[in-house]
């Protein structure tokens, strides 16, 4: 089965389906994180007291989480640029340090549950693990979202050079959308 439009541009919009599917997708996502994020607002005006973030979490494995971050985003980014067999290095790197946000993170749980830091404890640390907990899970399903594109362009199954490219635009798009979300958790929960 063939599906029109997958690296042609439709008529009626002037866009491809990929390019009008990531806008979609995105707008779904800022409104689940806009909610989360009301929601912290909403918890966190009402608490009698708010621990600081930056007394209770680990704030340096935050900033360099947040470099790692930027390294998945940029390599994407850098690929955009770059001919289709680079694609696949920039693919590598970026689910590279994918992997490395995600374990960054769990030695940060890890540390936090040690201290007896648990979801339990307080509306603050609820709040935490439930918004850094959604974005690593939006880390993981960017990384599934690498490895796939990656495996499409080591299959050599005949995928057209322009849907290779538009699969690493819509990839570069969605974690620039993963980093923005990260560098309000950082502001609001690590920084405050």
């Amino acid at each position: 089965m063939d599906i029109p439009y997958t690296y042609t541009v439709r008529r009626d919009t002037g866009l491809t389906n990929g390019k009008i599917v990531i806008w979609l997708f995105l707008a779904s996502e800022v409104m689940l994180f806009g909610a989360l994020f009301s929601s912290y607002a909403l918890i966190r005006t009402a608490a009698p007291a708010w621990p600081a973030g930056r007394d209770v979490l680990n704030v340096p494995l935050g900033l360099v989480n947040t470099l790692v971050l930027f390294v998945v985003s940029g390599a994407l980014f850098r690929a955009r640029g770059l001919a289709g067999a680079a694609w696949g290095r920039m693919l590598a790197l970026s689910s590279l340090a994918a992997i490395v946000f995600l374990t960054i993170k769990g030695i940060e749980y890890a540390g936090e549950i040690r201290a007896g830091l648990l979801p339990s404890t307080s509306q603050a640390l609820a709040m935490y693990y439930l918004l850094t907990g959604v974005h690593a899970l939006h880390v993981a399903g960017g990384l599934v979202a690498n490895v796939w594109a990656l495996a499409g362009l080591r299959a050599k199954s005949g995928v057209p050079l322009a849907l290779s490219l538009g699969r690493i635009r819509a990839l570069s798009l969605y974690w620039l959308f993963v980093d923005v979300v990260w560098l309000v958790i950082l502001g609001v929960l690590y920084l405050s």
